[in-house]
C-alpha cells in the first residue's frame, strides 16, 4: 500500500514539474514571438525628419547637420488596425550626423556623408519612462541596444537648371555589421538605397507648402527579406519675418516586404507640428513632435525631433 501511494506521489510531481516546464517553455515563446514582432516594426527604418535639408549649398561651401529624432510606444496596432496593449515599452533614440560639401560652381551638385546611430530599448514594464532608453541597465526580459548601425554616400542636386524649388537627394546606406544580440533591438543589418524627391512651394508671400517622397528600397539578405518603403510627407509652414517658421506636417508610410512574393504588410500615418528658427545667418534649429493616428502591424510611437543646420563659408 505505502508502495502505491509512494508511485502516485512520484508520478503527481513529475507530472507537475512537466507541466510548469511546458507553461515555462510557452511564457518564455511568447516573449520571443514580441521581442521578434518589435524587431519586425522597425526593420532599422531611417526616420523622415522634416529638417531634411532641401538647400543646395554654393561650390566649396560645407553644411553640418544633425538630427536626433526619439520615438516611443506602448501599444501596438495589429494586421486589422486596432489598437493593443503592447505589455512592453519599446523606445529608439536615431542620431544622424551629416557633412554636405558643395562640388559644383553653379550650385547644382553636393555630395555628402552620413553616420547614423541608434539606441534602443524594450522595456517590460509598460508604464516605464521613454528616457529609460539612456539606461544601458535591464533586468528581467527588459533588452538595450546601442551601435553606428549605418553609413550613407549621398549626394543632392537640383535637376531643373533654372527651377530652385525642386530638389533629388539619393543615399546608398551600408551597414556596420552589428552583431545578433544587438540586432535583435535595433533591427537588421540590411543595405539600402534611398531617394527623396523635394519640392517647396510658395502659396503666399509667407505661406509654403513643402513636400517630400521617398522611395527606400532594402535589400534581401540571409534570412532577411527585401524590403520597400515610400513615404510621403508634406509640411505647411508660415514665415514671421525674419527668423521664425511654425509648421504642421503629414506623413504616410506605406510598407512592402517580400517573402515568396512582394506584400504591403504595414503601414502608419503620422500627424504633427514644430517650429523652425534662425539663430544666425549660417545657424538654425528645428524642432517638432508626431503622433501615428492610423496604422497596421506598426506601434502607436510618439516622436520627438530636434535638429541643427550650420554652414560653413
Amino acid at each position: 500500500m505505502k508502495t502505491c501511494i509512494l508511485i502516485i506521489f512520484m508520478l503527481y510531481i513529475t507530472h507537475s514539474i512537466l507541466a510548469q516546464e511546458k507553461d515555462t517553455t510557452s511564457h518564455y515563446q511568447q516573449l520571443e514571438e514580441k521581442y521578434q514582432r518589435l524587431k519586425d516594426s522597425t526593420s532599422r527604418l531611417s526616420p523622415f525628419i522634416p529638417a531634411v535639408s532641401s538647400v543646395l549649398i554654393n561650390y566649396k561651401q560645407v553644411e553640418l547637420n544633425f538630427f536626433a529624432s526619439m520615438i516611443s510606444a506602448n501599444n501596438y496596432r495589429d494586421d486589422d488596425g486596432h489598437l493593443g496593449d503592447l505589455n512592453a515599452r519599446q523606445t529608439y533614440l536615431y542620431r544622424t550626423i551629416q557633412a554636405t560639401y558643395g562640388v559644383s560652381k553653379h550650385a547644382r551638385f553636393n555630395a555628402g556623408i552620413d553616420v547614423n546611430i541608434v539606441m534602443g530599448r524594450i522595456d517590460q514594464d509598460r508604464t516605464s519612462s521613454m528616457f529609460k532608453v539612456f539606461d544601458s541597465g535591464v533586468e528581467g526580459n527588459s533588452r538595450f541596444a546601442r551601435a553606428i548601425t549605418s553609413i550613407a554616400a549621398r549626394i543632392r542636386w537640383r535637376p531643373l537648371r533654372r527651377n530652385y524649388n525642386f530638389t533629388i537627394q539619393s543615399s546608398v546606406i551600408f551597414p556596420t555589421g552589428i552583431d545578433r544580440e544587438k540586432q535583435y533591438v535595433l533591427g537588421y543589418n540590411q543595405i539600402f538605397l534611398m531617394s527623396q524627391f523635394l519640392y517647396n512651394q510658395p502659396l503666399s508671400e509667407r505661406l509654403f507648402l513643402f513636400s517630400q517622397l521617398g522611395l527606400q528600397y532594402g535589400f534581401e539578405r540571409e534570412n532577411v527579406p527585401a524590403a520597400f518603403y515610400s513615404p510621403l510627407s508634406l509640411y505647411l509652414s508660415y514665415l514671421i519675418p525674419r527668423k521664425t517658421i511654425p509648421f504642421i506636417l503629414f506623413n504616410y508610410i506605406p510598407m512592402f516586404s517580400k517573402n515568396n512574393s512582394w506584400s504591403y504588410s504595414r503601414y502608419t500615418m503620422q500627424v504633427g507640428g514644430g517650429v523652425q528658427y534662425q539663430i544666425t545667418r549660417r545657424l538654425l534649429i528645428n524642432g517638432y513632435y508626431a503622433n501615428d493616428i492610423k496604422g497596421k502591424n506598426y506601434p502607436d510611437f510618439n516622436t520627438y525631433s530636434l535638429s541643427l543646420r550650420y554652414v560653413l563659408h
